[in-house]
């Protein structure tokens, strides 16, 4: 399959997924998020170079690029939570797809991490999939962070529709690490029903139900320790909030995990958490191991915010095509089956750069489906 017929199917698959945005603007999208899965990187001369479209020069491509990252036009809050509504069914795991796993974290970018990029993603098959984000400088964010961070979440909220609680056999649940879990977003999940899952500052304040007030790591003081407590008060200075606290440190690990959560607390939890690291890995895909997004010279905060989104459908692209290959049993044609050691993620770019030499049936559109 050649790479114009690839553009061809993606652009088609994306106006599905985005349906009010221009076509033009769609057409861009689609070729600059293959390209970009095809160059690995990020930088506008690689992009250029290897991004599908007959007659245009090199240098005209560039340009095309560089326009669409200051293309004001285009909106990425609006264009993420669109592919959100779109993609909802797929993302969502459980009886009808109605559990979902948000991951909240803050990653650095662009020239020597002075980008600061706060995402907020579902959780699917080891990786991630953003559905609302913020591009800030450090030292510069729009807004005050906890009202930063009640704004993600409720954009999230908005542009998941059919995830409320209230709805029959629906779950929404939110892990974050240590230096997120703020009584903020606490309150905000309470606001919106959701679920959560939050690893505590390891001096932060707790009173069990005994009434003895105490910091939260002597809850698990040696190795091999685990304590589970319900109706616990959290978050002295902010005000005692009332939740469940799981604190365990299990033996082989450097560090104890300390989780307050307002599902039963049980060990449970511990592996309900085992997701946040899924961010971590497409992280790790968007920089040294997929995109290289550290090396694309972008500074400014809304340039970076269209390169996210960029990004996000390169990332889709790349986990449709591997959970294709993984639905039509291709697996063995990319690695050996006594060792499975390609994520989703790897294997759908492997299969679109072997699809692309070796003319194979590549199926460029968004599909997912969860394990």
């Amino acid at each position: 399959m050649g790479a114009t017929e690839m553009v061809r199917q993606w652009r088609r698959g994306l106006q599905e997924v985005l349906p009010d945005l221009h076509g033009h603007v769609v057409n861009a999208l689609a070729v600059f998020s293959l390209a970009m899965a095809l160059a690995g990187h990020c930088h506008s001369g690689r992009l250029a170079a290897v991004a599908p479209s007959p007659g245009a020069k090199a240098v005209s491509r560039r340009r095309r690029w560089e326009r669409l990252l200051s293309n004001r036009r285009l909106r990425p809050r609006e264009a993420t939570g669109l592919l959100a509504r779109s993609l909802l069914p797929s993302l969502g795991s459980g009886t009808a797809g109605r559990k979902v796993v948000l991951v909240l974290d803050e990653t650095p970018g662009g020239v020597k991490g002075r980008l600061r990029c706060m995402k907020l993603s579902a959780a699917y098959r080891k990786r991630v999939v953003p559905v609302a984000f913020e591009c800030y400088e450090p030292h510069d964010p729009p807004l005050p962070m906890p009202r930063l961070l009640w704004r993600l979440l409720r954009r999230a909220a908005r542009s998941l529709p059919g995830c409320e609680v209230t709805l029959p056999g629906c779950e929404v649940t939110l892990l974050a690490d240590r230096g997120l879990s703020w009584p903020s977003v606490l309150d905000c999940c309470r606001t919106l029903g959701w679920h959560y899952v939050l690893r505590l500052q390891r001096d932060a304040r707790v009173r069990p139900p005994d009434g003895t007030e105490r910091r939260a790591w002597e809850l698990a003081r040696f190795r091999g320790s685990r304590w589970y407590g319900e109706g616990v008060a959290v978050f002295k200075k902010a005000g005692w909030r009332q939740a469940n606290v799981v604190a365990t440190w299990e033996k082989g690990c450097k560090e104890r995990w300390l989780l307050v959560t307002d599902l039963p607390a049980t060990f449970m939890r511990c592996r309900n958490y085992c997701r946040r690291c899924w961010c971590e890995q497409s992280h790790r895909d968007e920089k040294s191991h997929g995109f290289n997004w550290q090396l694309s010279r972008v500074r400014d905060p809304d340039h970076a915010a269209r390169l996210v989104l960029v990004m996000a459908l390169a990332t889709l692209l790349c986990l449709s095509l591997g959970t294709s290959v993984l639905k039509r049993g291709l697996r063995r044609l990319l690695e050996p089956a006594r060792r499975r050691l390609l994520s989703v993620f790897q294997l759908g770019l492997r299969w679109l750069h072997d699809s692309l030499v070796n003319g194979r049936d590549c199926r460029c559109e968004p599909y997912l489906h969860p394990s």
